[in-house]
């Protein structure tokens, strides 16, 4: 209760300050070279609860999602009309900058909107990825399950039986497994929305019809920036608008999971097979007036080795589904409410459970209600309130409360 009235005096506080705030702080990009070259930016800083023990919120650069400081800074060089170079350099709790996105940009023909890009690149699959890199676009301060739940499945090290993988059941936040790498590591998110993904891909948008296609070097889980199994992965989106304010998605993707390391570290054992994630999504998104609705639901299978007794018989599959809404209560304030959940196949396992067939990784449900404020137009200040539940681990329910002061421009 303490925490929300000092969450309100602050934004009562920012409100008063607003037309100061509108004075100082810049309003879109900087242009240079005759707006050949653009520089924009973006600062959020999100503080709340600690998920200690839970790891509810954990991302896959060991981060906590609602207590971060994300700093990024990106650039466009148009190089000639048709021709550009775009980057995006980003920062999280201080840490090193990596290059969130890097990658040419070709649209070969004047009057087809048609473009190639090259390069860390931006992601094709799904809704929430491709729309995630804006800040402005989330109304919540959490991410989907689908996209930032670690399960406690790994590139680098696989289970030896359906024992050992049912051992690392809710510990996505720190797995080990008996084969492959030794050290205890984060998992695998069902799509990675805090990494994109190396290669190149085509874009085809109309006022109806939008299509995207891709080749990269990872996975939707575990992308790369450099291809060390020599199996890419393609990705493709198709997405429809019937009506004004309505867009219907589906997307579907399929590339090797395991890294080459360990794929030659074992191949006596494992064999020349192919071990990869397989992914199909929907998503749909619907406008009106005050209101948007969106929905997404994503079904991604691991195929992992058949090593020691009791077997994994099948391959691993997670299931994911959420709808979210967002109601502009004015032109300044609005609420927003997400629903979603989590869900695995089922596994039999010896010593574990007692031979009871069980989901591989604890299924997950969350609803997260928030509320947003803009100070000015490209700086918002966000709170939510996050209830989650499990079906397993040290801890299996709790409820986060956070804000976030994000600016951009």
């Amino acid at each position: 209760m303490r925490g929300f009235r000092a969450v309100a005096a602050g934004v009562l506080w920012l409100s008063a300050v607003r037309p100061t705030l509108a004075q100082t702080l810049p309003q879109g990009p900087a242009e240079f070279a005759g707006g050949a070259v653009t520089v924009s930016g973006s600062v959020s800083v999100s503080f709340g609860s600690h998920d200690e023990l839970a790891f509810f919120n954990y991302t896959d650069y060991e981060h906590n999602a609602l207590r971060l400081v994300r700093i990024a800074v990106a650039g466009t060089w148009r190089i000639a009309p048709r021709l550009a170079v775009l980057t995006e350099l980003r920062s999280e709790d201080g840490e090193q900058v990596v290059p969130y996105a890097l990658y040419l940009r070709v649209r070969p023909f004047a009057h087809v909107p048609f473009d190639v890009q090259a390069g860390r690149i931006p992601p094709v699959f799904g809704a929430f990825a491709r729309r995630s890199y804006r800040i402005d676009d989330n109304p919540l301060i959490g991410y989907p399950l689908a996209y930032q739940y670690l399960t406690s499945i790994r590139p680098d090290a696989i289970p030896g039986s359906a024992d050992d993988l049912l051992l690392m059941r809710a510990r996505g936040w720190r797995a080990s497994y008996p084969v492959g790498s030794e050290d205890a590591q984060p998992g695998v998110p069902l799509v990675s929305a805090y990494r994109w993904d190396t290669g190149i891909e085509g874009n085809f948008a109309s006022d109806r019809y939008d299509a995207a296609a891709s080749v990269t070097t990872g996975t939707l889980s575990s992308p790369r920036t450099r291809d060390d199994n020599s199996r890419p992965q393609v990705a493709a989106r198709i997405g429809w608008k019937p009506a004004f304010g309505l867009v219907i998605g589906a997307s579907a993707s399929h590339g090797e999971f395991l890294n080459g390391a360990l794929e030659d570290r074992y191949r006596d054992v494992l064999g020349d097979h192919s071990y990869g994630q397989t992914a199909f999504g929907f998503d749909g998104e619907y406008s009106r007036d005050h209101w948007i609705v969106r929905t997404e639901w994503i079904n991604s299978r691991w195929t992992l080795p058949r090593l020691g007794v009791p077997l994994i018989q099948q391959p691993l599959t997670a299931t994911s589904a959420y709808v979210e809404g967002r109601y502009r209560v004015s032109p300044r304030w609005y609420v927003a409410a997400r629903a979603d959940t989590l869900t695995f196949s089922r596994v039999r396992g010896d010593r574990v459970f007692a031979g009871v067939p069980t989901t591989w990784d604890a299924p997950v449900k969350r609803l997260e209600l928030g509320a947003g404020v803009y100070l000015q137009r490209n700086l918002t200040l966000r709170v939510s309130v996050q209830p989650n539940w499990r079906d397993g681990g040290r801890v299996r329910h709790r409820t986060f409360t956070s804000a976030q002061l994000a600016y951009w421009f």
